[in-house]
């Protein structure tokens, strides 16, 4: 009898261990993201800020725009960095490449061009994207900029003929207009090439005056450079620096003069002139984009005016642009448009051009 019980005992736990078995619960499918795709199928990518993070009321922000917008867009997911100084980019650019789970990992700014270079020559099979500065021959970078030049000219051609016009209530006679420059880099020469050559394209006798503010986090320095420029005569200081544009700004303020800043978010409707538009947020939204539709390819791409991401913009302001102004602002617009003005790149380059180009 025992001998029975026992059977009945090993037959019930084989029986028993087999149903177990056997009902384990078949996997379901991914459930489809709002945009058709399996989660599998969504676009990851990892993105890295300039120096001074975001909050900038700049070009950290504005391409923070970009990445909410791509996300919405494409249902893309996506991790960031914020670093705090410039030793930081190579640390934060291996992380994500270590992690080996991003369909590309963006680089936001010139100061991580050459991070980027080591870091994606050691990891062949990850993907890069590096935005605002050229990078050739790797093939997994793919680097998108604006024309730096041109997203400046409008604002110089404005200036140039603002700083000599007493319809603009705060211009004096002294003409002279004032450039307070990022770093000493081939972007931030590009972008005060395109302002100087537009202010001389539009008044050749105007004296424009120059600085280094030294790093995109330093608005306590490029408030003391801009006031240096307006208490030597400039009536107009335009800028391109970060979060350091904020001390241009304050500058501007306090000497009740006019600023021309690069960010819609960063105006002052009393003393703003204009904004020199660079249409960042539209890099990312395009790269990711290209991800998932499978079209991304690595090279160099730059966009200008003739592609409607470079350009001045006043709305919001409260200075009112005369229309005989505005009409010669459009005339050089369409200009280097159509590629028959095309501008210098470099600040070595800017007299020589100036002297073969006027404004008609």
């Amino acid at each position: 009898m025992k001998k029975n019980i026992l059977l009945y005992l090993i037959v019930f736990v084989m029986v028993a261990t087999l149903a177990v078995g056997c009902g384990q619960p078949v996997e379901e499918p991914e459930e489809p993201s709002e945009n058709g795709e399996s989660e599998e199928d969504v676009v990851k990518f990892a993105i890295i800020f300039g120096v001074g993070g975001l909050g900038d009321n700049g070009y950290n922000d504005e391409v923070n725009r970009g990445v909410k917008m791509a996300a919405e867009e494409f249902g893309a997911e996506y991790d960031y960095a914020e670093p705090q100084d410039i030793s930081e980019f190579e640390t934060q650019l291996r992380m994500f490449a270590d992690a080996g789970e991003y369909d590309t990992i963006i680089a936001v700014s010139t100061e991580q061009a050459e991070a980027l270079k080591m870091v994606a020559e050691e990891y062949p099979d990850q993907r890069f994207t590096m935005i605002d500065t050229r990078i050739d021959d790797m093939d997994n970078v793919h680097s998108i900029s604006a024309s730096h030049p041109e997203q400046h000219f409008l604002s110089g051609v404005l200036a140039g003929l603002a700083t000599k016009d007493d319809r603009f209530p705060l211009s004096n006679p002294e003409n002279i207009l004032g450039f307070a420059i990022a770093m000493d880099t081939p972007t931030s020469r590009g972008q005060a090439s395109g302002f100087l050559a537009g202010a001389k394209y539009a008044n050749p006798d105007v004296e424009i005056l120059t600085n280094y503010i030294g790093g995109y986090n330093d608005p306590v320095t490029a408030k003391e450079l801009a006031l240096v420029m307006y208490e030597r005569g400039a009536d107009i200081v335009s800028v391109n620096a970060g979060s350091s544009s904020q001390g241009v700004f304050a500058a501007a303020k306090e000497k009740n003069r006019y600023v021309i800043g690069t960010s819609l978010a960063m105006v002052d409707p009393e003393v703003s002139l204009s904004t020199s538009v660079k249409k960042v947020w539209l890099f990312i939204v395009q790269e990711i984009e290209s991800l998932d539709k499978g079209t991304w390819e690595p090279g160099f791409t730059e966009k200008g005016m003739a592609e409607g991401v470079t350009d001045y913009d006043v709305e919001g302001l409260d200075v009112e642009i005369p229309e005989d102004v505005i009409a010669k602002i459009d005339e050089a617009r369409e200009k280097v448009a159509s590629g028959e003005l095309v501008l210098p790149t470099d600040l070595d380059q800017v007299d020589a051009w100036a002297a073969e180009n006027q404004m008609e």
